[in-house]
């Protein structure tokens, strides 16, 4: 056995987060100089250091005591931003922490919650869930909004029908018709969907001598022909609205010297008549339409059998003849909704339906509820609706889309990307295959020009970005080091705060909130955990002023009963005086003009014993009441709320021992250490959880109620816990008093090699 040595050691940050037990003996690894082994109810900093994170303000009480809640975000301006609490058949609007009494009816029941996807544009927010229709809620005011059905221009349309004996024959070409099918076709939830019938359309033509002529169809081409001598005006006249109004297309003039022959295309189907006009002479004016495949469409309203359906056309069908060229929408109730939903180069974007799962659809650009395809001399039009295919050897559902310079695709088994460098068109757009973890329900989060998403099971927590070198996207396992944190859990819902922190929140199947700070670019991302008593279940950072506001439903129990609440986690003070931190949960703080020695209507913690921070100074536990809590004296300024504990411990100590090589393995006690703090007070520390002193500090402040929080460098020694491999320093801090620790510096003494 060696004479004992002693050694110091500094850890100047914190930026490596939590790390699993698995890898605490890395030494090889950068992020290991700068990781904690537990970062538990703490926020790393992106600059180093390493905070007890603030408490949850009680907001609200969901609708539902039992029944899950999920929050989304409405953002109406830069200043204005609405909470949205999704349950049970209902949304209830919130702003800056407070319910504004608005309560909406909806289709959701509280098990479709984690399958809703939401895109915004400005003032309407669609909702697309693969199972109800798309829908929308619109803000017109504060106190005014609507949550209805899309009233679609047009929609998509899926694959033409494989059965070339299963005929369908309208009954008349507008208005409120029949279908009649050949087989077995129609069920009571083909009422909504749409139908497009292709119909041959023979040509046909009109002649006139002088007056108007009977108007004829014009699917495609038209010619005008004319005979004879004569003077006076020919007409060629065209309806869009099947005669409701005429509009000039052309007009021909004659002197006893001209006859027009001409001929030309409609853009749309259209009618069409011609007008002679004489003041001399004799003409014959014949007006013909060409053969062409016509275009019409309807919508089922009703059922009478299987092969026959009520319907109403929406645009004219072309004659009542048979035709087995037709297609159904790709939406509805018997082939599914859309299931995810965003906005790319102006084009409202939908994605996998049950039917089709690997499809996603394009409106028509810069018409969002249009899903309509225009030709042009028989090329699809560039501002057309597209529909596109994901083509892979596996039938992954999409179960994410988001939109940057790329569209990312993200499936339950891959992911792509639509390249945004040129303008998406019918033509010209590729899915390309980019990786294959696949992705889960929770939301993913983008972070500048990355995104972080959840991957396939919840297990593991990805991001992927463009990467020049390989003009490819590609990307990171962001627990590698940190297995621990979600080891046989599920991530189901995430949220990001830019400000202050760049924090990005994951909620846990368990209730554990996980916390990334994360900034990549500066090779910052590190993990802590909050947990609190209660489980949370869903997390949204919303935009408050200049910083991101975060927010929680959390289960909790209250007087014998589960509740569920709506907590805001509040913002990190930089005050010099305790009472302006708010370090307990499901609190509330509050000012009275004249102090006060009873606190009353603190219903919300009925029966649990809580801690009270008054003027300063930090009460005995308290119990409530009939909602009511009794201080020793009166009070101006107080928070109330439930107490939570912080953990901090450091990995194994290293250092390089001239002459002895690496210690890890030899025996080692550590005996004292240097705390660079800042506003702070309160904390146990020691070598494991089982050995702690109080770290001390001035405490006549304290026990006066004057300001007492703490800046510089503490020197604490270290009980002993005897030798062990390991040289770790373990802090508890559980009062509710803000630490924010800068750096430690551990001493350490080595006791032989152990080996």
């Amino acid at each position: 056995m060696a004479s004992p040595n002693a050694f110091y050691s500094v850890q100047p940050a914190f930026t490596g987060g939590e790390i699993s037990g698995d890898v605490a003996s890395r030494i090889d690894l950068d992020k290991y100089q700068v990781a904690l082994l537990q970062a538990e109810n703490a926020i790393v900093r992106p600059y180093g250091a390493v905070r007890k994170r603030s408490g949850f303000l009680y907001c609200g009480t969901c609708k539902y005591p039992d029944r899950k809640t999920i929050l989304v975000k409405f953002n109406f301006t830069v200043t204005i931003s609405y909470m949205l609490e999704f349950g049970d058949r209902y949304i209830r609007i919130w702003r800056n922490g407070t319910y504004l009494g608005i309560e909406i009816e909806t289709t959701y029941e509280a098990g479709d919650l984690s399958r809703l996807r939401f895109v915004q544009s400005v003032d309407v927010l669609y909702i697309a869930s693969g199972k109800y229709p798309v829908k929308k809620l619109t803000r017109y005011s504060e106190d005014d909004w609507t949550f209805t059905d899309i009233s679609w221009q047009q929609v998509p349309y899926g694959d033409l029908n494989l059965d070339e004996w299963n005929y369908i024959t309208p009954s008349a070409t507008a208005g409120n018709i029949t279908l009649t099918a050949v087989g077995s076709t129609w069920d009571a939830d083909s009422i909504g969907d749409w139908i497009k019938l292709e119909q041959n359309v023979s040509g046909v033509s009109v002649s006139c001598g002088g007056g108007t002529s009977g108007a004829i169809p014009i699917g495609e081409t038209w010619k005008i022909i004319c005979h004879g001598t004569w003077t006076g005006t020919v007409t060629i006249q065209v309806s869009y609205d099947n005669g409701a109004t005429w509009l000039q297309l052309r007009q021909y003039t004659s002197s006893d010297d001209y006859n027009p022959t001409e001929s030309g295309t409609v853009e749309e189907y259209a009618i069409m008549r011609v007008i002679v006009s004489l003041s001399s002479g004799s003409c014959k004016a014949d007006l013909s339409a060409y053969p062409y495949t016509h275009i019409g469409y309807a919508r089922i309203t009703g059922i009478q059998s299987s092969t026959v359906a009520n319907a109403v056309v929406v645009k004219a069908l072309g004659n009542t003849s048979r035709t087995n060229n037709w297609y159904l929408s790709c939406w509805g109730k018997s082939h599914g909704y859309p299931r995810c939903a965003t906005f790319f180069q102006d084009r409202l974007c939908f994605a996998a339906s049950e039917q089709y799962p690997q499809r996603i659809w394009m409106s028509r650009s810069g018409d969002y509820e249009n899903f309509s395809v225009d030709k042009e001399s028989g090329t699809v039009t560039d501002d057309s609706a597209i529909s596109v295919d994901l083509l892979s050897l596996r039938p992954y559902q999409i179960t994410h889309m988001d939109a940057g310079n790329d569209l990312i695709v993200l499936t339950e088994g891959n992911e792509w990307t639509i390249s945004g460098s040129e303008t998406v068109t019918p033509s010209s757009i590729t899915p390309r295959l980019q990786q294959n973890y696949g992705c889960n329900d929770a939301e993913p989060v983008r972070v500048g020009n990355r995104l972080v998403y959840v991957q396939r099971r919840g297990s593991i927590i990805r991001d992927m970005a463009y990467a020049y070198d390989t003009d490819s996207y590609g990307g990171y396992d962001l627990t590698l080091l940190a297995k621990h944190l979600i080891a046989n859990k599920e991530i189901i819902d995430s949220s990001f705060a830019q400000e202050p922190d760049s924090i990005i929140y994951f909620v846990r199947s368990d209730g554990v909130l996980l916390c990334l700070t994360y900034i990549m670019e500066q090779k910052v991302y590190g993990w802590s955990h909050i947990v609190t008593d209660g489980r949370v279940e869903s997390v949204l950072a919303t935009q408050q002023g200049n910083n991101d506001i975060v927010y929680a439903v959390i289960a909790r129990r209250i007087n014998g009963r589960e509740v569920r609440y709506i907590e805001q986690l509040d913002l990190d003070s930089d005050s010099e005086n305790q009472q302006d931190y708010v370090m307990l949960d499901c609190s509330a703080r509050a000012h009275f003009d004249s102090p006060v020695q009873t606190i009353t209507g603190a219903d919300w913690l009925e029966g649990r014993e809580v801690l009270v921070m008054g003027d300063g100074y930090l009460y005995e536990p308290k119990t409530v009441k009939n909602g009511i809590i009794e201080l020793e004296q009166p009070v101006s300024d107080v928070v109330i709320g439930l107490p939570y504990t912080m953990i901090l411990e450091q990995p194994n100590f290293n250092t390089t021992v001239s002459g002895l090589g690496n210690i890890q393995g030899m025996e080692q006690t550590v005996n004292t250490a240097v705390l660079r703090l800042s506003k702070s007070f309160g904390g146990e520390i020691g070598p494991n959880e089982d050995t702690l002193h109080d770290i001390v500090y001035d405490v006549g402040a304290m026990n006066l109620g004057e300001p007492c929080l703490y800046t510089g460098d503490k020197r604490v020694t270290i009980p002993s816990g005897g030798f062990n491999k390991n040289g770790r320093i373990y802090i508890k801090h559980s009062v509710p008093y803000p630490f924010t620790l800068l750096s430690i510096v551990r001493g350490v003494t080595l006791g032989g090699t152990g080996l």
